[in-house]
């Protein structure tokens, strides 16, 4: 049985002053209950040690430990001694636009899509960097932190580039994987993903989306799959749900509606898909949230936003 997070972070909340790309630093960070959130998440911990118990089991982070989220992948902090992290954020939507170029990058797309979305993953992945790494990215975390209080829009383009080096950092870092290493995926892929990234509410089939790609459809699904970790359709599927979990708890629609609005007419199917990602039924997971107080602060942060 799949555990439910016990809070859910919406990025209205912990980034008021930001719309998709912010930075937090949290020193002194104290234990926090198990949550997860509408948006990407990377923590770098740069100090201090806690024990993280993630859909995978636990495991003791310390200097130089990074994790990334995809939404609903939740996480939980214990045992926390003189724990210091960034927290750097952005909405997933930019990963179908202004990062779709990445899932050509074997080491990126590797980060951002395949490891993550692959079976067993349950949306996150974590590795270590090396310390000097770690000061170039804490350099980047510094100016993030700062640009993100600044304004939504005026700064928008020293966020991306910040937010691209350090994820081209944080990528040299993965695991390594005994699969030989892809060269440059096919245009078709990006294609694919940015059809489904910018409408993944529209009713698309495999056949109209290779055709829009314009590859055989059993060719897409090999390349698709291979790069970003999950069939076309199966993305899709994801990028639905991500939307759904926004929708149960930002609004009062009832679940019907939220299928709908998500690209589900079906009900009991709705219900059935949201069961079998997140591990409760859609007023489940709605009716725990509902019960329990939004996220507040989590120790000592340089914004008055909450950490996650």
């Amino acid at each position: 049985m799949l555990k439910l997070p016990d809070s859910h972070l919406k990025w209205s909340v912990c980034f008021p002053q930001s719309s998709e790309i912010a930075a937090i630093v949290v020193e002194d960070h104290p234990d926090y209950p198990r949550h997860d959130h509408q948006f990407v998440e990377l923590v770098f911990v740069v100090g201090g040690t806690c024990l993280q118990e993630t859909a995978l089991g636990r495991s003791r982070l310390m200097r130089g430990s990074v994790c990334l989220f995809r939404p609903g992948a939740w996480h939980t902090y214990r045992e926390t001694d003189d724990l210091k992290l960034y927290n750097c954020c952005f909405d997933p939507g930019i990963l179908g636009r202004e990062l779709a170029w990445m899932i050509d990058d074997p080491a990126l797309g590797r980060l951002l899509w395949s490891l993550p979305l692959s079976a067993g993953q349950q949306g996150t992945c974590s590795l270590h960097l090396p310390d000097r790494d770690l000061k170039s990215c804490e350099r980047l975390l510094r100016e993030l932190c700062t640009l993100s209080v600044r304004g939504r829009s005026q700064h928008r383009v020293d966020l991306l580039g910040r937010l691209m080096l350090l994820l081209g950092i944080v990528a040299r870092h993965l695991p390594r994987t005994t699969a030989p290493m892809a060269g440059r995926a096919n245009p078709a892929i990006s294609t694919a993903l940015k059809l489904i990234d910018d409408n993944p509410t529209q009713e698309w089939t495999l056949e109209n989306l290779a055709a829009r790609a314009h590859v055989p459809p059993n060719y897409l699904v090999r390349l698709f799959k291979k790069v970003a970790g999950l069939p076309p359709m199966a993305y899709q599927r994801r990028r639905r749900l991500e939307l759904a979990t926004r929708l149960l708890l930002q609004s009062d629609l009832p679940v019907s509606e939220v299928g709908a609005r998500v690209g589900w007419s079906d009900a009991n199917y709705f219900t059935r898909r949201f069961r079998s990602q997140f591990g409760a039924t859609p007023t489940a997971y709605r009716a725990r949230h509902a019960r329990l107080p939004m996220a507040a602060g989590k120790g000592n942060a340089t914004q008055h936003s909450p950490a996650a």
